[in-house]
């Protein structure tokens, strides 16, 4: 998406500390023009915004050079959306602080779907949660419901991966900067959500990592989706920030239904009893988007394709049973980074599975 002349102005306000939506909102209801907000005297903002960020204001816009700000974003291909552009989804702009900006790479396209999912839990979880993601993601994300998730290591990344094993549509939302990945081991995830679905951050590039970001980040998860799903969480587990926000923004909270006797099922299990909707199908989620099962996914065992001879390679090792990376690497004497790459397209194309810690074994 090609930025217009008003998108630079946008971009250079975001980058002024202390200016988040609202704040940059109440200037744009008052003069309606970009280019005269990027260029107002420092009176003219302390009379609406006192003399502290009149000072921050100016002192950060006279370092800011928006032209060159744009050229960067242009070079790397990420796309500037905010929460101006018609494109900008609706729903997220009603939270109580959306993101100014949306910093996009892939298909700005799905943010057009009204049936957005947003899928999160435990990074630790169990063959039960696993079980939860691979027999139910795939034929809801065959429901044109977009999968939206955090790309973190666990739950999220399996709700990516069995979207894209459907061929369905994913949104990852980071908590880092769109050049930053994090967690670098789902880098490779990262790219091939790049390809076939979309990578959002609000943060700019560049953007140093800090913890403080991810919870930030779980607002825009939340925010996005008519409903937020919640499959494996611990009683202290990130993924109830994600679902406290559904709650505040008046959303569908979602959650699976554990064992009382497991630790990964306490938090899932008291949002249960705080009110959330009990999730035991697929239907239970079309139901919100009041859509029936149509049973479009197919899980039939075909001969394996291989794109390259890394991957026949690493598959036959893989035939006599479960492996870690690490013995996979010995096995194959291949250099770590080949096998990671491979291990990620396998995985995506449905041969092998993560079955934990990094291990994998052939897909059943």
């Amino acid at each position: 998406m090609k930025p217009d002349t008003n998108t630079k102005y946008i971009l250079g306000l975001s980058l002024i500390p202390y200016f988040g939506f609202r704040r940059i909102n109440l200037l744009y209801e008052q003069y309606e023009d970009w280019e005269k907000i990027w260029n107002l005297s420092y009176g003219e903002i302390e009379k609406l915004l006192g003399e502290k960020l009149a000072k921050i204001f100016i002192k950060n816009r006279n370092i800011i050079n928006t032209d060159e700000e744009i050229i960067k974003y242009e070079k790397l291909n990420i796309d500037i959306i905010s929460c101006f552009d018609e494109i900008y989804p609706k729903l997220l702009k009603e939270i109580y602080s959306p993101p100014l900006i949306l910093f996009a790479r892939g298909n700005i396209e799905l943010l057009k779907n009204k049936n957005l999912l947003s899928v999160v839990g435990t990074r630790k979880y169990s063959e039960y949660g696993k079980n939860i993601i691979k027999n139910m993601m795939g034929p809801v994300s065959n429901q044109n419901i977009t999968i939206v998730s955090g790309l973190a290591i666990g739950i999220d990344s399996l709700a990516h991966i069995e979207a894209l094993k459907e061929k369905g549509s994913t949104i990852a939302i980071l908590g880092s900067a769109i050049d930053r990945i994090y967690p670098s081991s789902n880098f490779n995830l990262a790219k091939q959500i790049e390809k076939e679905g979309l990578i959002l951050s609000e943060l700019p590039i560049g953007t140093k990592f800090t913890k403080e970001n991810f919870p930030k980040r779980n607002r825009i998860i939340a925010g996005l989706s008519r409903a937020t799903l919640i499959i494996e969480a611990g009683e202290k587990s990130g993924a109830l920030i994600t679902a406290n926000f559904a709650i505040n923004e008046n959303r569908d909270v979602l959650a699976v239904p554990g064992s009382i006797f497991n630790s990964y099922s306490i938090g899932t299990n008291n949002l249960i009893k705080q009110g959330a909707k009990i999730i035991t199908s697929i239907d239970d989620i079309l139901e919100i988007y009041e859509m029936t099962s149509e049973n479009k996914s197919s899980n039939t065992k075909k001969n394996p394709i291989f794109d390259s001879n890394e991957e026949n390679m690493i598959y036959k090792i893989l035939m006599n049973g479960p492996l870690s990376i690490d013995k996979i690497v010995i096995s194959s004497r291949l250099n770590v980074n080949i096998v990671i790459a491979s291990l990620t397209k396998m995985e995506l194309s449905n041969l092998i599975e993560n079955i934990g810690n990094q291990n994998y074994r052939i897909s059943n």
